[in-house]
């Protein structure tokens, strides 16, 4: 039998807060004690942005292939063939 009167206390007191948070632009892993101030780098932020992006990215080639499937798309695609062999 268990007694009434036992303590329930969460698992967990506190997360230890991490000495490295990353960067919001960039994403690059900093010190935060570090007293020198982050430059990001241009293809850092990129590579950030692509992946952010990534589930839009990958959608497209869904996207676009129903839009060329549709009468408009399909007339698009003619034009465009057309204006190609004329020139």
């Amino acid at each position: 039998m268990m007694d009434a009167r036992v303590l329930i206390r969460p698992m967990f007191g506190s997360f230890p807060q991490s000495r490295y948070m990353p960067c919001v632009e960039c994403g690059t892993s900093l010190d935060r004690t570090a007293s020198a101030p982050h430059v990001c780098d241009a293809e850092q932020v990129l590579d950030l942005r692509l992946f952010q992006l990534r589930d839009e990215v990958a959608a497209f080639d869904a996207q676009l292939a129903e839009w060329l499937a549709s009468a408009r798309g399909r007339f698009a695609a003619w034009i465009a063939e057309r204006d190609r062999r004329s020139r």
